[in-house]
């Protein structure tokens, strides 16, 4: 049974909100798990999205992202790879590949456009909480886990059976406690540090980060269905695998990104774009997703391709 909350108009464009629908709905091709063409799914359009950033004629394309299923290394950290301390548990749960029509394992790309999101919650969610403070060479963040400006999906996602026949995730966000204590002034180790499963970080919109990856292994921004909003809860636990465009807002006089968040090293996580206003490629990061200049030093960014957050800990994880 659905909801009685209606999908609302976020900041990303609905494809079935544009005045094009038939041309939008007509021309949509995927490709399946098993690397077949085939006709999208019908049941799935109205769950299709529209980001910005994928219409700003910068960054890869949105149609054929690359694929992180197979760079996950529990042994050497490389550009475009999640460094993990612990390697992929095929048998763990999530969604059902066979079902996904937006994945082209073959070509180790997937389709972001026809990928199906949860829709929002009609009237906001509950609103999350957090604060920031700085003293004795620290930085505390504490929050409640829920977004601050209450953007979220329409959870349990049992409530539309397409999305659940491809994702069975039950969950419902809730509050929690969410605290971290980090150094103010991290340092650049000489040696990275592997990526853990679950927290990796905080965004200062009071929703936790976790990795790049599912219980599998997998590229989770790919293989796992969140809402519009980009997140999605592990039992009650609300967090996001990528940074929701809306978040990265901020900008320089020289066009970087402002922070977004903190990782568990102390480092910051800055948006998609750096000096002169240009999208962030993993091509101009180091192994972490980092790299340093001016008076920012050592930084991550959040970029559309896999790792998409972090791919190790530069400094010492907390």
């Amino acid at each position: 049974r659905r909801s009685n909350h209606r999908p609302v108009l976020t900041t990303l464009s609905w494809c079935v909100m544009l005045p094009a629908l038939a041309a939008c709905a007509s021309s949509m091709t995927t490709t399946t798990g098993g690397g077949g063409d085939s006709p999208a799914d019908s049941a799935l359009v109205p769950y299709f999205i529209v980001p910005a950033r994928c219409t700003d004629g910068q960054g890869p394309d949105c149609t054929k992202l690359p694929l992180g299923n197979a760079h996950l290394t529990t042994t050497t950290p490389a550009v475009g790879a999640l460094y993990s301390c612990t390697g992929p548990n095929p048998s763990a749960p999530g969604s059902t590949t066979a079902l996904i029509t937006w994945i082209n394992n073959p070509a180790a790309t997937w389709n972001l456009l026809r990928k199906p999101f949860l829709p929002a919650i009609g009237a906001g969610g509950m609103p999350g909480t957090i604060t920031v403070n700085e003293a004795n060479g620290t930085r505390t963040i504490a929050a409640n886990g829920l977004p601050v400006d209450t953007k979220i999906g329409n959870w349990p996602m049992t409530q539309y059976a397409p999305l659940t026949a491809i994702d069975r995730n039950p969950g419902t966000p809730a509050t929690r406690v969410v605290s971290f204590t980090l150094p103010l002034q991290p340092q650049v180790n000489a040696t990275p540090t592997c990526v853990g499963m679950g927290a990796i970080g905080v965004t200062l919109n009071g929703v936790v980060l976790f990795s790049a990856v599912d219980a599998r292994g997998d590229d989770a921004v790919a293989n796992e269905i969140v809402d519009v909003y980009g997140g999605h809860p592990a039992m009650t636990q609300y967090h996001y695998h990528s940074l929701p465009e809306r978040l990265d807002t901020e900008r320089g006089t020289d066009g970087h990104a402002g922070i977004v968040g903190y990782l568990l090293d102390g480092f910051a996580l800055y948006g998609y774009t750096g000096v002169g206003g240009a999208e962030i490629t993993n091509a101009e990061l180091d192994v972490c997703h980092g790299h340093t200049h001016g008076s920012l030093g050592y930084h991550y960014h959040a970029t559309m391709e896999y790792p998409y957050t972090i791919g190790c800990y530069r400094g010492t994880p907390r």
